[in-house]
């Protein structure tokens, strides 16, 4: 052979490695997206679970939450009040940060759909939505607030009211 051929071949098989590089980075990207996002999926679900297992540590906060779905909110007492407040602003801090990965592609579509309904029925209490209000937020989540606040005002939904078999005692 000569040297022509020879060098025709060496580049040839050059080419093939390098598309077969770049397949491989390729696929470790892709890897390590799916990593990336389990890792925020997981970190969102331990965020949740804390955020709603602190309602058992807090008997104010039971309470105040069971005055909330009684409708019972002019009744709140100082500490049930602060309790409820500040388990108010995990949540929403949770929505928010659902919200900033929905924004950049980091949760589905059916992901933030749910949390909306469940923002809708935080913001569809008067008082909780006064809570909220009083806080800052990233513009294009004080938006979307905004429009379910009136979405809820125009299809006032009871989102709060449960008419459970129970007593009324705290």
């Amino acid at each position: 052979m000569d040297t022509h051929k020879i060098n025709d071949w060496l580049q040839i098989v050059g080419m093939f490695g390098v598309i077969a590089s770049l397949i491989f980075v390729g696929l470790q990207m892709k890897q390590a997206e799916q990593i990336a996002l389990s890792q925020i999926y997981q970190s969102r679900s331990d965020a949740s679970v804390q955020t709603s297992m602190s309602t058992t540590n807090s008997p104010e906060l039971l309470v105040a939450i069971s005055k909330v779905y009684k409708d019972r909110t002019g009744e709140l007492t100082m500490s049930e009040a602060v309790a409820l407040e500040h388990y108010l602003g995990a949540n929403i801090t949770m929505f928010e940060n659902n919200h900033r990965q929905y924004e950049l592609g980091f949760l589905n579509e059916d992901h933030w759909q749910r949390s909306l309904v469940e923002l809708r029925c935080t913001l569809s209490e008067p008082l909780l939505r006064q809570m909220i209000f009083n806080w800052q937020f990233r513009d294009s989540f004080m938006q979307v607030m905004q429009s379910l606040v009136n979405d809820n005002d125009e299809n006032a939904g009871d989102c709060w009211r449960v008419d459970w078999p129970i007593s009324d005692k705290y």
